[in-house]
């Protein structure tokens, strides 16, 4: 008989969270256009808006309770790097993460943090709740 994980490694995790924000929007009607989420002027973003909303709920989920520290984390994690090759600089992060954040949904992060973010080691996986 299969057995249940108890973890995700960071990858499945972030495809995961990714995903169920996609799948989330789509269902309430939210298309991107030209990258955006939300209509505001300008070309389309280096860096669509899905990607940021998807930081912006993992910053939550793992408890960085500064957008320094999620960066700087973000910055040196080769998954993450990997995962999200266009990356905004950090001034951009933090002018775009509110501004996406609108859409998370309501108490994203009451659904139980993992802790602080030294906690949240690849290669012990991360707590499935």
């Amino acid at each position: 008989m299969p057995t249940v994980r108890e973890t995700f490694d960071l990858e499945e995790w972030v495809i995961t969270v990714y995903a169920a924000l996609d799948d989330a929007l789509a269902e309430a009607g939210i298309v991107t256009r030209d990258g955006k989420l939300l209509p505001r002027p300008g070309p389309a973003p280096d860096v669509d808006d899905r990607e940021v909303l998807c930081l912006a709920v993992l910053q939550e989920l793992l408890g960085f309770e500064s957008d320094h520290a999620f960066y700087q984390w973000f910055e040196s994690n080769a998954v993450l790097r990997q995962l999200f090759p266009r990356r905004l600089t950090r001034p951009n992060w933090a002018d775009r993460r509110p501004l996406v954040q609108r859409l998370a949904p309501p108490g994203a992060a009451a659904h139980g943090c993992v802790g602080p973010p030294r906690e949240v080691r690849p290669e012990r996986g991360i707590p499935w709740w």
